[in-house]
């Protein structure tokens, strides 16, 4: 069972027997045989309440549905709570709670409660539990904003024969969860972006070259990279072959999200478009996937065990897309920020990129940019080429 029970302090059990002692020595001192009729009713009412309460939701289990729904703000979702009640008493008015954050609304018929000094509304609602049957309650709800949600702090208080029902606490986690995704924010240029790409923007990609793929052999020159020699033509024409490698295009494009802002004084603080950021990468991610272009993102958050939270591209555009947008969803500024210049040293160590684009506040110095260079500004949502040179990059 993954309920603990928390049974409320009550004295009416003390009083019970109380009750029925003093009955029963009335009884002895009057000699009526109503007061021992009594006192026996009174410990039959005391012995029929402890069997209740200890049998109670005993045998009550709560199950759901193990997936993840992806939604943007308007689309609806339901929660399926399903309760199974293997014990042989009904659970009459059973009354849950749970929590949900501010991500998502309930419908009218639901009301919700905020939580002082959280993101979350707490929810109620009550129902009958029949014995040996299985109850399924369905809660819809609708999504408002970014975030990732599911129903928590899961609790059901059941009436007993007292003041104070029985609470029980629900130690499992709820299975099914809603990642809502933010809207995406039209960004100018884009589309001319990739339409682009074909035409020009692969000449200036870094080559590189498979060691696993011969195309052909041609004779050794003095120029050639000594481990790329064909060792055994070079046997068989007794003269040293140089192998030559089939060329590979990086296609993949590296979003580069900067959702810090510097004031006059040189401190950080987290953007006032924070949200525009997310929104415009949003939509940049599901155009790169139109047009099947790989791509990965850098967000300078602190991550555990990482200079930063990112997203390595698979090189599947379709997957690309769902991690892209899991990550921007579960993204939250408490996380903590780190300085951008860290994010863009790392991508210099990683590799070499090929066309990055850089959405929120253009930093004072780039380093490791190596390649092609756009910038977004989250106020004009439009997407402009950098021009790098020295004196907007010091490496």
């Amino acid at each position: 069972m993954l309920w603990k029970r928390e049974m409320p302090e009550d004295r009416s059990a003390d009083v019970l027997i109380f009750l029925a002692v003093a009955a029963f020595l009335l009884g002895l001192w009057v000699g009526i045989r109503a007061f021992f009729i009594l006192a026996g009713v009174i410990v039959a009412i005391h012995i029929v309440q402890q069997f209740y309460d200890k049998r109670l939701g005993r045998y009550l289990n709560l199950q759901s549905e193990q997936k993840i729904i992806r939604l943007f703000p308007g689309e609806k979702a339901v929660f399926k709570f399903r309760f199974e009640n293997r014990g042989n008493l009904s659970l009459p008015k059973a009354n849950l709670k749970f929590q949900v954050t501010d991500s998502l609304t309930a419908a009218d018929s639901l009301l919700g409660k905020p939580i002082v000094g959280t993101d979350a509304q707490l929810y109620e609602t009550s129902f009958q539990i029949p014995k040996k049957q299985v109850l399924e309650v369905s809660l819809p709800f609708t999504a408002v904003k970014r975030g990732l949600a599911a129903p928590s702090s899961i609790s059901l208080d059941l009436p007993l024969f007292r003041m104070q029902p029985l609470q029980l606490s629900y130690l499992g986690r709820f299975q099914t969860s809603v990642i809502v995704y933010p809207t995406p924010e039209f960004v100018q240029g884009v589309d001319y972006f990739f339409s682009q790409q074909v035409g020009h923007v692969l000449a200036d990609i870094a080559l590189t070259e498979d060691p696993l793929q011969i195309k052909s052999i041609r004779d050794y020159v003095p120029t050639d990279d000594f481990r790329r020699i064909h060792w055994n033509a070079s046997v068989r024409k007794n003269m040293l072959q140089t192998k030559v490698l089939e060329h590979t295009y990086d296609m993949t494009i590296t979003l580069i999200l900067n959702i810090s802002t510097t004031s006059r004084l040189g401190n950080a603080y987290v953007s006032p478009d924070f949200e525009r950021i997310l929104s415009c990468a949003a939509f940049i991610i599901y155009r790169a996937a139109e047009n099947g272009y790989p791509i990965d993102m850098h967000v300078n958050l602190r991550a555990k065990g990482q200079t930063h939270i990112f997203t390595e591209s698979t090189g599947l555009p379709e997957t690309d897309v769902k991690n892209n947008l899991d990550l921007l969803a579960s993204i939250h500024v408490k996380d903590g920020m780190t300085d951008i210049a860290s994010v863009l040293h790392h991508l210099k160590m990683r590799r070499n990129q090929s066309v990055s684009i850089l959405i929120g506040e253009f930093p004072a110095s780039l380093h490791g940019m190596n390649g092609r260079l756009y910038h977004v500004n989250p106020e004009k949502a439009v997407l402009e080429e950098v021009t790098l040179n020295r004196e907007r990059v010091r490496a």
